[in-house]
């Protein structure tokens, strides 16, 4: 449950950032990236990242959804 309510509320503060017209996550992470999920902590993260090895390769990142938001980690995969 804790999962559903953290990628809810990334996903309202997506909303907000971009609908004041400030950069998004999506936006930093350059292109060819896309957010695959979110996570409680960095480790966790970096599971999943090594977990989807056969799905979207070696290439992915984690990093915190915001600077206002760093106890929610993204998951960034290759597209």
């Amino acid at each position: 449950m804790y999962r559903r309510v953290a990628a809810a509320l990334a996903t309202a503060a997506t909303a907000g950032a971009l609908a004041l017209g400030t950069a998004g996550s999506a936006e930093a992470a350059g292109p060819g990236f896309s957010p695959r999920s979110h996570h409680s902590s960095y480790a966790e993260c970096q599971a999943a990242g090594r977990a989807g090895y056969a799905i979207w390769g070696p290439i992915f990142f984690c990093e915190p959804f915001t600077s206002t938001r760093p106890d929610v980690i993204v998951l960034w995969v290759r597209s």
